[in-house]
């Protein structure tokens, strides 16, 4: 059986890879060369005592040695306190403890690269918080990371990933987002440190896709294997058995054992920088240890085996002899003052002090370059470009120069989630503000009633909030339609005022023109009253009018004292009704003259006696349409003469009388009657009954 490996201390037991390796401050002496005398113990003295090829018979009792084999003094591999205490100070996530409760649904996060390398974090429920605060429930020891860097939120639509306005933003995939649907193997960055989404349900499928791919290839091997191996024994059967020669040392397994254990132990004496002489050893003779010359006892080779275990305890005491490690040096006080700075910045970052944040970051860098390696200074920068631009909006809201503050907000950086949210209120603000500045803007226009003003700023107005004002702007152009409408009456009652006053200024002039010729008129002066027209004439030649006055007043003034000295004749004679023609004629001239004095109200007296005698003499000859024009007018000319009313009334029966002689005759006689219902209505007082009926039946007669 082979040889038990020597024991190992339990201090430096373990995996090569584990978690806990050889601390880099102690570094392990030097082997010391092996002189020639230690060649039979570099090889087992038989080929029954050698290990095979494939490592130590039973792996379960020396363990795995393939992938990093031990020493060939036994030396002992201790692992440095430092790793030792960094290992149990790493927090232990819920999935690496047995005894947590898996209630989230089957997705979790990996950290591939960071200082939580090799973390994982599995979802406890539908929400999951990422940062370095310890509140949140993924806590990373990353300080580039925010205190609540992000969230991840599981939905039927799957897991969705929100920025949580974080400093230095979020990437999926090496491409900056605030919030996105996840899927499987997508990688996020934030800081220093990468993650990757794991669904489990999806790395189900590919491990499952892998392994039957993995099973497909061996099998192709497989079958690639055994068709060489079938041909490589048809070859071999075709060779003589002869020309093979079973003494050949290649063929002696124990020989080859020995020269490849030898070529082992060059290899591990170059990787530990010591020199390894190996010498093919020969087997043994059958007869025993050889005393010949220059060959070794069984004495001497145990007292070289003892010297070598006291060489092996001191290589091993030396090895786990603790080293003090070299003071650090003394540190910079620009390095802390630099790392100051910059938590100065960070909390001025938080506090949304930008401007402040530069400087700090600023000031930092000239202190220690490259000490800003999250980018914390461009981030704050950026951040202060955005802010900057959401006041220069705000400042031209106030100018009331909503076109450019648009614009201006439309040219703005992109920013956080937070500012985001920012800039989605100052788009409201900015839209509501706009709006209230055009309804005030047509508001004050209304002031201006002017309709061509007024309606381009209420088309400028939401169709929302148009109807009212359209309303009023109706209600406005009606008011001044009307308005102009009264307007232009009032101008034409002004224009029409001011020509009846123009012309009464005329007439008063003319009359002033012509005063000495009514005095000698009134006075009866008739014939000095036509000379003393050419006076006035000859003072006024320019004046049109006048002109055409006095040739009026030589013209009328002889023919009214024709006729009224005629009717004073006839009245002196007591012709009462042939007083009444020529009395009428002179009062028709004087009103055309158009003097005033006392001559008109003799003349209205003496005409109104007479045309009562001429009705009274029209009346009794039948001539109802004479009498009744003739007591009509001598109660115009004087309405208190009773002898005209009683005329009046005389001349009513007369014709009631003439109405039933009529109304007798209009199937008998319809002419007759025709000419009667003519003379009634002419003579019959207006409004009475018996000229309406007669209007009727002369209707009937004559269609």
């Amino acid at each position: 059986m082979p040889p038990r490996p020597p024991p190992s201390s339990r201090a430096g037991a373990g995996r090569s890879g584990g978690g806990s390796g050889p601390d880099p401050a102690r570094k392990r002496p030097a082997r010391p060369a092996p002189s020639s005398e230690d060649e039979d113990f570099s090889a087992p003295v038989t080929g029954e005592e050698s290990y095979p090829e494939d490592g130590p018979p039973n792996p379960e009792l020396y363990g795995d040695m393939s992938g990093s084999p031990r020493s060939r003094t036994d030396e002992t591999r201790v692992a440095s306190v430092r790793d030792i205490e960094e290992e149990e100070e790493r927090p232990q996530d819920e999935d690496d403890n047995p005894d947590a409760t898996r209630a989230g649904p089957p997705v979790q996060m990996l950290v591939l690269d960071g200082p939580d390398r090799g973390r994982k974090k599995r979802f406890q429920s539908v929400r999951m918080v990422i940062g370095r605060n310890k509140d949140c429930d993924f806590v990373l020891e990353d300080q580039s990371v925010s205190r609540r860097h992000l969230e991840l939120v599981y939905g039927e639509g799957g897991v969705v990933m929100r920025d949580l306005g974080s400093v230095s933003g979020t990437q999926v995939n090496d491409q900056r987002v605030d919030e996105c649907v996840l899927k499987h193997g997508d990688e996020l960055s934030i800081g220093k440190t990468r993650l990757r989404f794991v669904d489990e349900a999806e790395q189900i499928k590919e491990l499952r896709a892998q392994a039957e791919a993995r099973e497909q290839e061996e099998k192709r091997e497989r079958e690639e294997a055994e068709k060489e191996a079938e041909e490589g024994r048809k070859s071999a059967g075709s060779a003589k058995r002869g020309e093979m020669d079973p003494g050949d040392p290649r063929f002696n397994e124990a020989t080859n054992a020995n020269y490849k254990l030898a070529d082992v132990l060059k290899e591990e004496g170059k990787n530990k920088g010591t020199m390894v002489v190996s010498r093919p050893v020969r087997p043994p003779t059958r007869g025993g240890p050889s005393r010949g010359k220059g060959g070794l006892t069984g004495r001497h080779k145990l007292l070289i085996g003892g010297a070598g275990l006291v060489v092996l305890l001191l290589s091993v005491g030396l090895v786990l002899v603790p080293k003090k490690p070299p003071p650090p040096p003394p540190e910079d006080p620009s390095v802390g003052r630099a790392k100051e700075l910059m938590q100065k910045a960070r909390t001025a970052v938080r506090k949304d002090e930008f401007a402040e944040a530069v400087r700090l970051v600023a000031a930092a860098e000239q202190m220690l370059p490259g000490v800003d390696e999250e980018g914390l200074g461009a981030a704050a920068k950026k951040q202060q470009e955005v802010v900057d631009a959401f006041q220069a909006v705000r400042a031209l809201m106030d100018e009331k120069k909503f076109p450019e503050a648009r614009e201006r907000l439309k040219n703005a950086p992109e920013g956080t989630a937070k500012t985001d949210d920012v800039r989605r209120k100052l788009e409201a603000e900015l839209d509501e503000k706009e709006l209230a500045w055009k309804i005030q803007q047509v508001e004050e226009s209304f002031a201006s009633r002017d309709p061509e003003v007024v309606r381009p700023l209420v088309d400028a107005l939401p169709a929302l909030n148009r109807p009212p004002y359209e309303e009023k702007l109706e209600d406005l152009e009606a008011e001044l339609a009307k308005e102009a409408a009264d307007a232009a009456r009032r101008g034409r009652n002004a224009r029409e005022r001011a020509v009846e006053v123009a012309k009464q200024k005329r007439k008063e002039f003319i009359e002033e023109a012509f005063v000495d010729v009514e005095r000698r008129f009134n006075g009866g002066e008739y014939q000095r009253a036509v000379l003393e027209c050419d006076r006035v004439v000859d003072r006024h030649k320019g004046d049109k009018d006048v002109r055409e006055r006095a040739m009026t007043l030589k013209r009328l003034i002889p023919q009214f004292q024709r006729n009224l000295e005629d009717g004073q004749k006839k009245l002196e004679s007591n012709a009462l009704e042939a007083a009444a023609k020529p009395l009428r004629r002179a009062a028709e001239l004087y009103r055309q003259i158009g003097f005033r004095g006392s001559l008109g109200n003799t003349l209205d007296e003496q005409l109104a006696s007479s045309s009562v005698a001429a009705g009274q003499a029209a009346l009794k000859r039948g001539d109802l349409a004479a009498a009744g024009s003739s007591f009509r007018e001598a109660l115009r000319l004087n309405p208190a003469d009773g002898r005209a009313r009683d005329g009046l009334d005389a001349l009513q029966k007369k014709v009631e009388e003439l109405y039933l002689q009529a109304y007798i005759q209009r199937d008998r006689d319809p002419q007759a009657a025709a000419e009667k219902f003519k003379v009634i209505i002419e003579t019959a007082s207006e409004g009475s009954e018996v000229k309406r009926k007669a209007e009727m039946y002369l209707g009937e007669l004559q269609p």
